[in-house]
C-alpha cells in the first residue's frame, strides 16, 4: 500500500533519485525518509536497492575461515596435509573449500533494511562479504535491462 503522503507518477527511477538513494544510504537514512524526499514509495526504494546492489567479496588475499561454524568446530586435520595437522579448523583457511560442513558466514544485518553495508560502522572490520548500492551502476543496470525488455517485447 502505497503512502498517503505520496501523490507523484512512481513510474521509473532517475538517475538523480539513485544518487540521493546513495548519499541517504551512505548517511544511515531510512527508506521511509529517502522515500518522502524522492516522492517515491518506501516499496520502491527496498525494492531498487535490494535490485541493484553490489557484491564486494571480502579480500581472498588474507588468509581467514569464513565458516559459519569455526568457533564451535573441533575437527581437525580437514587440510589432509601429508604430515597430520594437529590445527582446529578456527585457525586454518582450508576449512573454506574442503570441509563438508563448511558453510559460508553471512552477515545478518543485510537481511533487512537497507540490505547494504553502505553506512555500517563495522564496515572496515567486517571479514564477510559485502553488498554496496552505487547510484551509477544502478542506474547502468536499470537501463540496461529496459532496453532487454523492449527487444523481448518486440
Amino acid at each position: 500500500i502505497m503512502s498517503k503522503e505520496i501523490r507523484v507518477n512512481q513510474k521509473h527511477l532517475t538517475l538523480d533519485n539513485r544518487i540521493f538513494i546513495e548519499k541517504s544510504l551512505d548517511n544511515g537514512m531510512s527508506f521511509k525518509d529517502i522515500s518522502k524526499h524522492i516522492s517515491k514509495d518506501p516499496t520502491t526504494i527496498s525494492n531498487e536497492v535490494k535490485k541493484h546492489r553490489q557484491l564486494k567479496e571480502r579480500n581472498t588475499f588474507v588468509s581467514f575461515n569464513n565458516c559459519l561454524h569455526r568457533t564451535t568446530c573441533i575437527k581437525r586435520n580437514i587440510c589432509q596435509r601429508p604430515e597430520l595437522c594437529k590445527k582446529y579448523c578456527i585457525s586454518c583457511d582450508y576449512c573454506n573449500k574442503r570441509c563438508s560442513s563448511f558453510v559460508s558466514q553471512k552477515c545478518i544485518l543485510l537481511s533487512h533494511a537497507p540490505f547494504v553495508c553502505n553506512s555500517c560502522i563495522k564496515k572496515s572490520n567486517c571479514r564477510v562479504n559485502k553488498y554496496y548500492y552505487k547510484s551509477i551502476t544502478a542506474n547502468r543496470r536499470y537501463k540496461s535491462l529496459l532496453i532487454m525488455n523492449k527487444f523481448l517485447v518486440l
